[in-house]
C-alpha cells in the first residue's frame, strides 16, 4: 500500500449520500490496496473555509494520513485533470465522466487517484475476489462491516446522542419502540403510476403497534404538516418521541464556480448544527426496536446499514 492513496471527495449532496458515497469508495479502496482519505473540500454542502474539511465536522478520519500529508509534487494523479495546484479544488466537468469510468480508476497506477464519481456498491464488488472479506457477501452484509469499520462519530455527535437519550427516559426505558422516517416529499414516480409513499405508512405502523405491543413511536421527520398528523394519530398518552431537530428539506447546492466567496451555500454554523442532529436522530432511529422508513431515502438506509436487524423488524417502503 506503499505511495498508493484514493482521495474520497464529496459529491455536493446529503450528508448520507455523501456517507454512502464513502463507504463505496472504502470499498473500492481495500479492493485496490490503496489508503483511503476522505476529502470534503469545497465541493461539499458543509464546507466552511477552503482550509475545512468537512467531514471531520462530523466523523473520525479514515486513515492516519490527511490529504496535505500524501499531496507531493513527485507523486502521480489519476484522472489526468488532477495536480498539485488544483486537488483540493471542484471539477466543474466533472459529470463529463472524461477518464471516471470505474475500470480505469481500479485498474490506475497513478500515486493518488481521486474519487468524485458516485459508483454503487454493487459495481463495485464485481471486483471483489475470494481473498477478500467481502466476497460472497450480500451488498446488505458488506454497508455492515463498512459502518462498523470506519464510520466513527465525532465525539461531540455522540454526546448528543447521550444527551437526548439520557433527558427522555420514555425513550431509554420504556420499550419496545418503533422508529418511522417519513419524509415531507415522498412522491414517487413509477411507470403508469403517481403515487405518495406517506400514504403507505399507516397499516404497518398499526401492524407494528398490535402485533408487538410497541409502547413509543419515534418518528423523524422534516415537515411539520406530518408531525402534526402524527401528534393526532399516535400521541396517545406520551405513546410518540421525536425531537426538536430543525430538518428541513435539503436545498440544491450552487456549484463552486458559480458562487463568489466566501461560500454563500448555506447558513454555515446553522448548517453544521442542523446536519449533527440528522446524524444523532439517525442513530437514534437504529437503537429502536423496530423501524419503517422510505426506502427511496439515503436516512432510512442508513438506519438499516448501522445495525444487525432481524428482517421482521425493519420495513422499507417502495
Amino acid at each position: 500500500m506503499l505511495n498508493r492513496y484514493l482521495l474520497i471527495k464529496s459529491l455536493g449532496k446529503s450528508i448520507w449520500a455523501d456517507v454512502d458515497h464513502v463507504m463505496c469508495q472504502l470499498l473500492a479502496a481495500e479492493l485496490t490496496n490503496r489508503t483511503p482519505i476522505v476529502y470534503w473540500g469545497m465541493e461539499s454542502l458543509y464546507s466552511e473555509s477552503i482550509t475545512t474539511n468537512a467531514y471531520e465536522l462530523f466523523f473520525e478520519p479514515v486513515s492516519n494520513f490527511t490529504v496535505h500529508e500524501v499531496i507531493r509534487p513527485e507523486y502521480s494523479f489519476y484522472p489526468p485533470v488532477w495536480n498539485l495546484e488544483n486537488i483540493l479544488a471542484e471539477d466543474s466537468d466533472r459529470y463529463k465522466m472524461e477518464h471516471r469510468d470505474l475500470k480505469s480508476l481500479m485498474k490506475s497506477e497513478a500515486n493518488i487517484v481521486v474519487s468524485d464519481i458516485y459508483y454503487p456498491l454493487s459495481s463495485i464488488l464485481a471486483w471483489t475476489n475470494r481473498a477478500h472479506w467481502s466476497f460472497g457477501k450480500t451488498p446488505y452484509q458488506v454497508y455492515r462491516h463498512l459502518f462498523d469499520k470506519y464510520l466513527k462519530p465525532k465525539p461531540e455527535v455522540k454526546r448528543e446522542i447521550k444527551k437526548y437519550i439520557n433527558t427522555n427516559p420514555n425513550f431509554r426505558d420504556e420499550k419496545p419502540i418503533l422508529g418511522v422516517h417519513c419524509r415531507s416529499n415522498a412522491i414517487v414516480n413509477e411507470v403508469a403510476q403517481l403515487y405518495d409513499l406517506n400514504e403507505l405508512y399507516k397499516p404497518y405502523i398499526w401492524h407494528y403497534i398490535e402485533r408487538y405491543n410497541i409502547r413509543h413511536l419515534f418518528l423523524i421527520t422534516d415537515s411539520k404538516k406530518i408531525l402534526k398528523q402524527y401528534k393526532k394519530l399516535y400521541d396517545i398518552n406520551g405513546m410518540l418521541l421525536y425531537t426538536d431537530s430543525n430538518k428541513r428539506p435539503l436545498k440544491e447546492r450552487i456549484p463552486t464556480y458559480l458562487q463568489d466567496y466566501p461560500n454563500k451555500r448555506h447558513k454555515g454554523v446553522e448548517l453544521i448544527k442542523d446536519t449533527i442532529e440528522v446524524i444523532k436522530d439517525t442513530y437514534l432511529a437504529s437503537q429502536c426496536d423496530f423501524f419503517i422508513g422510505n426506502g427511496y431515502s439515503n436516512l432510512s438506509n442508513t438506519v438499516m446499514r448501522l445495525k444487525d436487524w432481524h428482517e421482521t423488524n425493519i420495513k422499507l417502503l417502495y
